[in-house]
């Protein structure tokens, strides 16, 4: 809800929202005005009441909102949040309509405080909150993330870290001689640093080691990764008071970025005098920095702002994902020995497919990213309505990922579906979108995606998942800026006898 707020705030440094369509929506029957809405819009707030304390949706479950008020009102309908109206929708055909008509330079709402920090603090915004021009160049600059050659050059070390975690666990269970493990995405947070920190900062920190032997660096980038979420998400609530004085939310921004800056900019630092007397060798090993390095468009703070994001954007996310990855799997056992009998074929490419395809599922079932959004920058037709250049749409894809018009069965974990020889529709194109789509898609999927199979090929060799919880529920989500689960998720890790 806060996102939804805050993105339709930033209409007014956009293009006029009341432009009338022009002659590429003549197919189209109704006006903007016809596109459905709740009723009972509020001076000055609009709808934004509907989430509130009395309101009969929580801003946390907005996916299960969006899912209700669809019902209510059809794949379409119009929120009017901050002055200015906002298109949402839950049909896969409009999702891909809104990436069309998303221009050269795709327009999504700022985040206005990340902004003002980044650029007072390091004169460098990044990717993540910027528009226009200056993101592009960032974008092309991090595009090396997305060539299979730079993503399989980790592979290697990507699987040690997948090992130590296996011995991590191994660890702990013999500390506390019990096969539970309480709220694995903890432990899983701790995995997800050390692999990222083998792209960047190209230095493996020692996240999985013995507590003892453990940096300090660890739990203060678990808990920067943390505050810089709940910062981020607090600046987007309700008045912008951090314009004002520095909030609670805002100093967690602050500090979130000086942690990571200051763990991050000596180690590039030592990484780029490295490039410089063997570029051979760097460009090797570590692809991604060798790009950034050599990159003639970006200056150091540029490469540090990148550097940050990248690390950060692979922590949380890739954390929840695997969380509940295995809890899918300790809860469909059938489907746990399927991807183990893959697992011991040591067939590459079967292991890799079917692996990737737990994956994939997790992402249908339980997305960390809730939605897509762009400010159109052309007319466009959706839904059958005449909807003007400069108004924002959100494509729920956490909706359409569980609609049974595009997948068979959407609430079961099918991991078959996603096989290439599978006989069960895939669903259409557009209706899953864990990564996003188009310029804008996430740049380190194919980074992360590897990291999460090699995990998973690497726990299942070793270990069979079960739940731990004496009556195993199911597990929700809820916004957190990112969706993450709504309880912890207890595992037991039993050994297996090979």
């Amino acid at each position: 809800m806060a996102m939804l707020r805050h993105a339709a705030g930033s209409m007014k440094y956009f293009v006029n929202v009341n432009s009338r369509c022009t002659r590429n929506c003549s197919a189209s029957t109704e006006t903007f005005s016809d596109i459905p809405s709740p009723q009972g819009i509020w001076p000055v707030i609009g709808h934004a009441h509907l989430f509130g304390p009395t309101g009969p949706y929580k801003a946390e479950r907005l996916t299960e909102a969006v899912m209700d008020l669809s019902r209510q009102l059809g794949p379409v309908f119009k929120l009017r949040l901050s002055g200015a109206d906002s298109v949402v929708t839950v049909d896969a055909d409009d999702t891909r309509t809104m990436f069309r008509h998303e221009g050269r330079h795709p327009f999504r709402p700022s985040f206005p405080a990340v902004q003002r920090y980044r650029q007072k603090r390091f004169g460098s915004m990044g990717i993540v909150p910027g528009n226009g021009e200056e993101w592009y160049k960032f974008r092309a600059a991090i595009l090396p993330l997305l060539h299979p050659r730079v993503v399989k050059a980790y592979a290697d070390r990507h699987t040690q870290v997948a090992s130590r975690f296996v011995d991590y666990i191994q660890m702990k269970i013999n500390e506390t001689s019990s096969e539970t493990i309480n709220d694995i995405c903890q432990d899983l947070m701790k995995f997800s640093i050390e692999a990222i920190s083998v792209t960047v900062p190209g230095v493996q920190f020692s996240s999985l080691a013995a507590q003892s032997i453990r940096e300090q660096d660890t739990q203060n980038i678990m808990n920067a990764s943390t505050d810089f979420m709940e910062g981020l998400y607090g600046t987007l609530i309700g008045l912008p008071l951090w314009k004002l004085y520095r909030t609670r939310s805002y100093r967690k921004l602050e500090s979130s970025h000086e942690v990571i800056y200051k763990v991050l900019e000596s180690r590039l630092q030592g990484m780029k005098c490295r490039y410089m007397d063997s570029p051979e060798q760097i460009a090797s090993a570590h692809p991604f920095l060798a790009a950034i390095f050599n990159n003639p468009t970006l200056e150091w703070k540029d490469i540090v702002m990148l550097g940050m994001e990248t690390f950060l954007g692979g922590i949380d996310a890739t954390a929840t994902t695997m969380a509940m990855t295995f809890h899918y799997l300790a809860a469909n056992p059938e489907i746990q020995q399927q991807a183990y009998e893959k697992v011991l074929r040591q067939d590459s490419s079967q292991e890799m497919s079917f692996l990737r395809a737990c994956i994939k599922e997790t992402l249908r079932l339980s997305s960390t990213a809730g939605a897509n959004s762009r400010f159109l920058a052309k007319d466009a037709n959706i839904g059958g309505y005449l909807v003007p250049a400069g108004t924002l749409v959100y494509a729920f894809n956490s909706v359409t990922s569980l609609d049974e018009k595009y997948f068979v069965e959407p609430l079961k974990y099918l991991p078959e579906r996603w096989l290439r020889e599978s006989s069960t529709s895939k669903g259409h194109p557009f209706a899953s979108l864990p990564f996003g789509y188009g310029p804008r898609m996430c740049p380190g999927q194919r980074l992360a995606e590897q990291e999460m199979v090699i995990l998973l090929a690497e726990v299942l060799r070793k270990y069979h998942l079960e739940s731990a919880d004496h009556t195993p529920k199911p597990v929700g989500m809820v916004y957190r800026m990112n969706r993450v689960p709504d309880r912890p998720i207890n595992l037991c890790f039993r050994n297996r006898r090979v």
